[in-house]
């Protein structure tokens, strides 16, 4: 496999950080600083190779947030705006090797094939974006990135899965710190086996980190007293959590995501790409009936899943018993127009409650 090193042989995407912090703004709601750190990340990514450097390759990240805050909508949505290949897998799926479950190796064949998808639906001037005048796939693989979710489950202090986790943490190491794998991507075409370079290509992982910060007492005092704020995350606290020193070091760039407030999870209910609520008004218009939903049943709505805990997930779970009860009524005794307001909302959901409470 070529490994392209001139500059004159490819020229920088057409994409900048600002292009995709754009993007994923359009469906990510809040979390500014987050966005702008992602963005400008893949960005420098994919500029790597107009001259690829192996000493100095782009680092690769550790994103921390609680769940339902956007983690993995942002970097699905910033590797569509930049049409390079991407696989998310959850950790808990991952298997050290002489286990039983998906490999790393495993992996990386699903990122052969996604940049395989990928290079029959992009043009050639999208393929040149990439730096890339043939339509190679292994290329393409190499530009892509490799999402682990809930990499906090692969912590060592993880009861009776410790030592599992363990050597996974170590094989992963290996492929982070850059190494060739043997893949065989083209059973299906019974073509031969390939030789893959990870080196270049980029990892992020993610979590929710529960309660990663309550022990930071525990901190070294001569990092403490170094420290302006301290309610960040450090790479001590991680080792703690269960992480090798050396695995972490290699996930150097720390992107934290923040709980979404009320206000995050109005602005989704107003924002129609992401507007959950949207579903259910397409639903009820199949059924003949208009909804329409006022802003103070949206800060309800809001406020509610906020009590969750769940981020902008929560808000199906306060959407979907009042909605299903409402198209039920319509089934039975249709009406042109309904209008959701926070008297509604309110009636809706203590109708939802006797139902729960059987009564």
């Amino acid at each position: 496999m070529s490994h392209p090193r001139h500059a004159n042989q490819m020229r920088l995407s057409s994409k900048t950080a600002a292009d995709v912090y754009k993007a994923i703004s359009q469906r990510v709601i809040g979390q500014e600083s987050a966005k702008r750190n992602l963005a400008t990340l893949l960005a420098m990514h994919l500029a790597w190779f107009s001259r690829a450097d192996l000493a100095h390759t782009a680092p690769n990240a550790l994103v921390i947030g609680p769940t339902g805050v956007g983690k993995t909508h942002a970097i699905r949505t910033a590797a569509e705006a930049l049409k390079i290949p991407l696989v998310i897998v959850d950790a808990t799926r991952l298997s050290p090797p002489g286990y039983p479950g998906t490999s790393l190796e495993d992996i990386l064949v699903e990122l052969v094939s996604a940049s395989r998808q990928l290079r029959g639906e992009a043009n050639a001037a999208q393929l040149e974006d990439l730096g890339l005048p043939e339509p190679d796939e292994l290329e393409i693989a190499r530009r892509g990135v490799v999402f682990i979710d809930e990499f906090d489950k692969l912590s060592t202090t993880a009861g009776p899965t410790g030592e599992r986790n363990e050597l996974l943490q170590r094989r992963l190491l290996q492929f982070v710190d850059g190494t060739t794998v043997t893949l065989n991507p083209y059973l299906d075409r019974g073509e031969k086996e390939v030789r893959f370079e990870t080196q270049g290509l980029m990892f992020i992982a993610a979590g929710a980190f529960t309660n990663l910060l309550e022990d930071a007492a525990k901190r070294p005092q001569e990092r403490m007293r170094g420290m302006l704020e301290h309610d960040h995350v450090i790479l001590e606290d991680l080792v703690r959590f269960g992480f090798m020193e050396e695995l972490i070091a290699r996930l150097p760039v720390l992107i934290e995501f923040n709980s979404l407030e009320t206000t995050d999870l109005e602005q989704i209910l107003k924002t129609e790409a992401v507007d959950p609520s949207l579903f259910y008004v397409r639903y009820l218009e199949a059924l003949g009936t208009r909804l329409s939903i006022t802003d103070d049943a949206r800060e309800y709505i809001a406020k509610r899943a906020v009590e969750l805990g769940i981020g902008a997930r929560g808000l199906h779970q306060v959407l979907f018993p009042m909605l299903a009860l409402l198209s039920q009524d319509i089934e039975s005794e249709p009406i042109d127009r309904f209008t959701l307001d926070a008297a509604q909302a309110k009636v809706l959901n203590r109708r939802v409650e006797a139902c729960r409470n059987g009564r």
